[in-house]
This record gives structure tokens, sequence and C-alpha cells, in this order.
């Protein structure tokens, strides 16, 4: 199953491209309607400026963005329909490049609220396979016209980063041995989460030795994996013996080590993808 994320952009410094304080008066126009209108927005926990995390895949997967609101004091009797387009002036100042036309299609960019009802989501089809993981793109929705409501002035946009996780990207459980040349050996059972650098390289971990030591994970056209070390983790780090991912039971195999006082630390690790 296909897993989508939203988190808000603040997490990622991403400047906001329209805000509004919920308290104003533009939020009570919003809940109630008004003068008794109804009012159209990209609104609530689905809408505004977020970042999408989605899983890698070559084809095509329809994907919620948020959720078209109609507010008013009472359910209507008849149909609202919105028209949302792509607005590429909301990235400006944002560091965002705009989500290339080939990864992606819109089935429809008017959608209908049915008489009795308040929402109805907006779905995109995204082809990640297609984006370029090592770019920072966003796709600038704008709600721009709209039949039998009027537009939310201060709730009509929405930018949405897309992070494409790749395949190996996840929770995985760690086991092996860390031995010491002084200290003796410890063993290694821990969970880990692989996140995304590329398309064939994640980051984790290195060893036991805390978040602020890192790896980064490339597996090679031959699945043989390359090590690189980062943060903390000691920059003599070298590797030998076997060092693999297995496609088949999502496991990475790794031997490696780095010299310090006394000798050298060695680590023997398996990376299980729970």
């Amino acid at each position: 199953m296909k897993k989508y994320i939203l988190t808000g952009l603040s997490a990622l410094s991403l400047l906001v491209t329209t805000s509004s304080c919920l308290k104003e008066k533009g939020y009570t126009d919003i809940i109630n309607g008004v003068g008794g209108q109804p009012i159209v927005s990209i609104f609530g926990g689905g809408g505004g400026n977020k970042v999408l995390g989605v899983d890698y895949s070559t084809s095509a997967v329809p994907t919620t963005l948020f959720q078209v609101n109609m507010a008013s004091p009472e359910l209507l009797t008849t149909d609202v329909t919105a028209t949302v387009s792509v607005d590429p002036s909301l990235l400006t100042g944002t560091g965002y490049e705009l989500l290339p036309a080939d990864t992606y299609t819109i089935p429809s960019t008017q959608v209908t609220i049915k008489a009795g009802q308040r929402d109805v989501p907006f779905v995109v089809n995204l082809t990640t396979s297609k984006i370029d993981l090592k770019k920072t793109y966003a796709l600038p929705l704008k709600i721009t016209a709209a039949t039998g409501a009027i537009i939310a002035s201060n709730l009509n946009t929405g930018v949405y980063a897309i992070k494409v996780n790749n395949i190996y990207a996840g929770s995985y459980q760690s086991t092996g041995l860390f031995s010491h040349p002084t200290a003796g050996d410890r063993k290694i059972d821990r969970p880990k989460t692989l996140s995304t650098i590329d398309a064939s390289t994640s980051e984790t971990e290195f060893a036991d030795l805390g978040s602020a030591a890192t790896m980064q994970l490339k597996v090679n056209a031959d699945n043989t994996v390359t090590l690189t070390p980062g943060g903390t983790a000691s920059t003599g780090t070298v590797q030998f013996g076997v060092n693999k991912y297995d496609p088949s039971t999502k496991t990475f195999t790794l031997n490696y080590k780095y010299n310090g006082a006394g000798g050298d630390r060695v680590i023997n690790e398996t990376i299980k993808k729970k």
C-alpha cells in the first residue's frame, strides 16, 4: 500500500506563500459564510502549504492533495463547482521549482461539491519515477473560479512540495556486533530509519553511535553497497568482506571498521526492512 504523509512546510523552513491568522475575521467568515453566502476554500488539515511524502512508483498513482471545502450556515440544496489551477507565481521566494508537467496529470481541474456535502477531494496522478530526487519540486495550486459560491480570499491557495521516497526508504531493524579493541564486544539490536538521498542512496545511523553519526548507503547496479560516513562518524571508515543489498528480503549486509585509540572498531551489521 502506498503511503502519503503530509507535514507542515514550516518544519522544512519553506516560505509560506499565503498565510492568515485563524483567529481573524476571515476565518470566522469561512466557517459561517459571508453574509450567508457559501464560500469555497482550501481549508482544514488537508489543505494549505504542505510537504507531500510519496513512495517511488513507475506508474501513475492517484494522490489526494487536499479537500476543496464549501462553508455555509446550512447545507446547500444545489451543487457548487470550483476550478483549481496551477499558479507558478506562488513559488516565488520559496526556493522550490515547479513540478515538471510530465510527472503528473490532473484528471479534472474542476471539482463539484454535491448538494448536501461540504468537501470534495482534489486528486493528482503522480508518476514519481520521473521526478528527479536531487531537486526540490512543488505543485502550486489556486482556486481560480467558482459557481454557486464565492472564493475565500485568504484560503484559496496551496503549495505542495513533493518529496519522493526511494525504494529503500523506511523502517528497519538492525542486528549485529560492534567489536571494540579494549572494551570488548557489544550486540547491536536497534530500530533504524533509512531516509532518501537520491534514487539509489539512503542515509541512516552509523553502527549504534546515535543520530549524530550517520552513513549513506548507495546500492550499486550489482547490489553491492558503498558506505560513506557522515556527521560525527569516522571519515577513516573502510569496508571489508561482504557489503550487499538483497532485494528479495530487503536486507543490507554490512561489514565496516574504523581506527581509534587501541585499534580498530569493527562492525558486522544486518539491516532488515520491517
